[in-house]
């Protein structure tokens, strides 16, 4: 399982990198998208990601928690509100930045949706107390949450197998690899959830 904890960093930093990009083609540092341009209200989204990406590696490190419970705890509050943030104006790009389909406005309603409800049920089960509830949806909302980053990673393969001819089957190809990337992630949620040893899931290591 220790894979599955290196592929998260991994993707973590990535998705800095992805939303330092971003950033940098907003204030035009690097050269715009041929997609149309986003708005620079988009900047909340992006910098929240790199937050919420910076700090699902310190929530997901097994020694902080161990070491540090009262740490993890504000951190993990830190991380839901700025998260909350990220998911909003992410769906809200769906409906406000120009030329989005509607396969993906309701790829991101739903994505919210599911996202929100996963955090709402992890935060509830912290507040009762029932730490094995907790983890367990914290790491089904983690998955979501690097759900993006996993279709940019799927998407230039579909990109070079099919081929783009033009915007239309840009959007199909990009929101295909979003429902895969998506079932991909919480698969791999689920198996980590089912490898750990009975002591981790019995919340004793």
């Amino acid at each position: 399982m220790k894979l599955i904890r290196f592929a998260v960093v991994g993707l973590c930093i990535f998705g800095v990198g992805a939303g330092a990009y971003a950033i940098g083609r907003l204030a035009g540092v690097f050269p715009p998208s041929p997609l149309p341009p986003y708005a620079p209200w988009t900047a909340l989204h992006f910098s929240t990601a790199i937050v919420f990406a910076s700090l699902l590696p310190l929530q997901l490190w097994p020694a902080l928690r161990a070491r540090r419970p009262a740490l993890h705890r504000w951190t993990g509050r830190f991380a839901a509100g700025v998260g909350a943030v990220m998911a909003a104006s992410g769906v809200s790009m769906a409906y406000l930045v120009p030329e989005r389909p509607v396969a993906e406005k309701i790829f991101m309603t739903a994505f919210f949706l599911t996202w929100s409800a996963m955090l709402a049920l992890g935060v509830r089960a912290a507040m009762r107390r029932d730490i094995e509830t907790h983890r367990a949806w914290m790491a089904r909302m983690t998955a979501t949450s690097l759900t993006p980053l996993v279709q940019r990673l799927i998407f230039p393969a579909f990109a070079l197998g099919v081929g783009i001819d033009g915007l239309a089957t840009f959007w199909q190809l990009f929101v295909s690899a979003a429902w895969i990337a998506w079932a991909l992630s919480l698969a791999t949620a689920e198996v980590w959830l089912r490898g750990r040893p009975a002591a981790a899931r019995l919340g004793v290591a």
